[in-house]
């Protein structure tokens, strides 16, 4: 595997969320968890499920999110947005 994907999927998935969050979460609201379907967010990022779960995977040992089921709560905003291409 060639880390320019790899890389490129952190990236995306990392935008696919943030993006998400910003359409989705109110503005007085300090937690926002998104309830999406793997199958759903992996769509969104054009990638396969399982890729999507092992990059989820690693965002969550990474403590960039937090995953409850289908939701996941983004808590480490900053990071994730400045996750290198």
């Amino acid at each position: 595997m060639n880390m320019t994907s790899y890389n490129s999927l952190r990236k995306r998935v990392a935008d696919a969320l943030l993006l998400l969050q910003k359409k989705y979460k109110e503005e007085q609201a300090n937690h926002f968890a998104m309830k999406i379907s793997r199958d759903d967010l992996a769509s969104i990022v054009g990638t396969a499920t399982e890729s999507l779960i092992r990059t989820l995977s690693e965002f969550k040992a990474d403590k960039l999110i937090e995953i409850n089921g289908s939701e996941i709560t983004i808590i480490d905003e900053k990071r994730l947005t400045n996750l290198k291409n």
